[in-house]
């Protein structure tokens, strides 16, 4: 198998976070990719192929076919303009955000109107709308994507190793002895990314970027190819859902922790809305009590809606925080749990795609996802 990574990622390296009302060593940290890295170079059967993606590859485009201009600009331009305002060196950290209860919770016509003259100049508009704080707040949802100084170079080259990884599952040859799979070892994730949002360790939602790729690699005048993407973190893919809630091209499912982060979305309720209503599937699962057999129970009953769907590729959100010691979740999985994972998502026999989500508990982490690669390889 093929896997597609870029030493760029690592260098997004914020020291803390705020969790739990405290501020505590950040757990997204490069150790994390490297640990998966190690994991599959190692491999004794040498079943993976490390590929490094060209740092030169310009995926501006891709991006912004899932990312609203603003936003993307804002990414590139925080930081930057942080420390310019005198904010501390270490990282963009928000202190105020957009709220229902506090109106107006958009920007203003003035500011919005300044956003669109400046296009993808809008650190021109950043003068406008005054501290950068007040910004930042707009562009994200919580306290866990701090911007320091190399976030951004890392973000891009996460969405390198995405379209990249997508454009070779499309160059691949599709064998009708077994599914063609690609590992794409993006690093910040990306399923909490929203249009114009960032949260959750996630700036640019990578799994929507590749999946975009997957569509438009068609030719001109070709039906769009039907993506599903299965969202197997422990928490809900927010980001996701928001970006194809209205397209029935995509269909979305998430199994996820029951009330856990981002605690306002992943209800069972939300099923689409427009042309997507149905094309959305969230399966909520109780915290504590869900184990190796009541999880492959509902990623059987994620499997066959994927099935009926008939699409043409099959996106994989992976996560291993539902490991029964990820120190952030509260699933009891047990390491032989994920190569049966994988072994089913095999059974579905479609060109995959995988991308790495989440996991924190180090000292398996690489063990685990690759867990997941050999039961989909059949070893």
């Amino acid at each position: 198998m093929l896997v597609v990574h870029s030493p760029l990622c690592l260098l997004h390296d914020p020291p803390t976070e705020i969790l739990s009302g405290k501020p505590v060593p950040y757990k997204e940290s490069p150790d994390r990719l490297v640990r998966v890295r190690n994991a599959l170079s190692n491999d004794p059967q040498r079943k993976y192929e490390l590929t490094a993606v060209d740092d030169g590859l310009d995926v501006l485009p891709d991006i912004l076919r899932v990312h609203s201009e603003d936003y993307v600009v804002y990414l590139r331009r925080a930081y930057s303009d942080w420390v310019e305002e005198g904010g501390d060196k270490q990282g963009v950290l928000p202190e105020s955000f957009p709220h229902p209860k506090l109106p107006p919770y958009k920007l203003d016509p003035a500011k919005m109107s300044a956003i669109a003259r400046a296009g993808m100049h809008l650190h021109r508009a950043i003068d406008i709308l005054s501290l950068l704080n007040d910004v930042g707040g707009y562009y994200c949802f919580d306290l866990s994507c701090p911007i320091t100084e190399d976030t951004f170079e890392a973000i891009m080259a996460s969405a390198r190793v995405a379209v990249r990884a997508a454009q070779l599952l499309v160059d691949g040859t599709q064998s009708t002895a077994a599914p063609h799979g690609i590992f794409a070892l993006t690093r910040p994730p990306g399923h909490h990314a929203g249009t114009g949002v960032c949260g959750g360790y996630c700036y640019l939602n990578n799994a929507a970027i590749a999946v975009r790729c997957l569509q438009d690699a068609v030719p001109a005048g070709t039906a769009k190819p039907r993506v599903a993407i299965l969202d197997i973190d422990y928490h809900h893919g927010n980001g996701s859902q928001e970006i194809f809630y209205s397209d029935d091209s995509v269909f979305y499912i998430s199994l996820h922790a029951e009330g856990d982060y981002p605690y306002f979305t992943g209800s069972s309720v939300e099923e689409g809305e427009g042309p997507g209503v149905g094309f959305n599937l969230n399966i909520p699962l109780p915290q504590h009590t869900t184990g190796d057999d009541e999880y492959l129970a509902t990623l059987d009953l994620a499997g066959k809606a994927i099935s009926d769907y008939r699409p043409d590729y099959l996106v994989v959100s992976l996560g291993v925080d539902t490991y029964k010691d990820d120190p952030i979740c509260c699933f009891n999985l047990t390491t032989p749990c994920y190569s049966r994972i994988g072994a089913r998502i095999r059974e579905l026999r479609l060109p995959t795609l995988f991308l790495f989500e989440g996991g924190y508990c180090m000292e398996v982490l690489g063990e685990n996802v690759k867990g997941v690669l050999d039961g989909f390889l059949g070893s």
